[in-house]
């Protein structure tokens, strides 16, 4: 005989079931997108003890910053790792938005366990590139300068659209992002955000911050 209670009951079972693992999914991409947000601060952090850095980062229309990319003995070329991109005007830092970086060119480097690498925003040519498009690559087309940030030719900092620092150490000492391949990951910005945010553009022209993301704001000069 039909019914309507069996019938509820097992929608609400069916219901559970098919949430469950999304619920899971949404947890497990909160705690990594906090774990991001926390390595970026600490990577500016260290980054603002060096004055030219500092500096660097006061001109920067933006920041990409991805705190550990790489791991693994030996690395060649292959996936990247998730980081975030915040923007620099009107003397403030905006939200930071999570993109995915891959396909990195960094040779054989064998003993490398992966670091930390810093992408600073130049002009708003480059800006506009990691805020207005969901998959773009930095080839080519993408008509942008990169240029790879060294102690030894500091004058390099004001020709480029993208300026380039990594890790003394590890595998990023010798990497070239010039061919890299970076999207948003609308996972993590949903689950930080909890779906209030969706979208690059629109999580960096949100006026409203998550105060998770307060040490990190704090450690960029403004």
């Amino acid at each position: 005989m039909f019914s309507p209670y069996k019938l509820a009951a097992s929608a609400a079972v069916l219901t559970f079931a098919l949430a469950g693992p999304a619920l899971a999914r949404n947890n497990s991409d909160a705690a990594g997108a906090q774990k991001v947000v926390a390595g970026a601060a600490q990577d500016i952090h260290t980054l603002t003890a060096d004055q030219n850095f500092a500096s660097l980062l006061k001109r920067a229309k933006g920041v990409f910053i991805v705190p550990t990319a790489f791991k693994g003995a030996l690395v060649v070329g292959g996936s990247g790792g998730t980081g975030v991109l915040l923007v620099h005007h009107n003397g403030r830092w905006s939200n930071p938005a999570f993109l995915t970086l891959s396909s990195i060119s960094i040779g054989a480097q064998a003993g490398a366990k992966g670091g930390t690498l810093v992408l600073f925003l130049m002009t708003d040519k480059a800006v506009a590139d990691f805020t207005q498009k969901n998959n773009f690559s930095l080839n080519a087309n993408a008509s942008l300068a990169v240029v790879k940030w060294s102690p030894s030719a500091q004058g390099s900092a004001g020709k480029g659209d993208v300026i380039v620092w990594s890790g003394e150490n590890g595998v990023f000492a010798g990497a070239d992002v010039s061919g890299a391949d970076i999207h948003a990951d609308t996972g993590y910005d949903k689950a930080y955000y909890n779906n209030k945010l969706t979208g690059t553009k629109q999580i960096i022209q949100s006026q409203i911050s998550p105060a998770n993301a307060s040490k990190l704001m704090t450690e960029l000069p403004s």
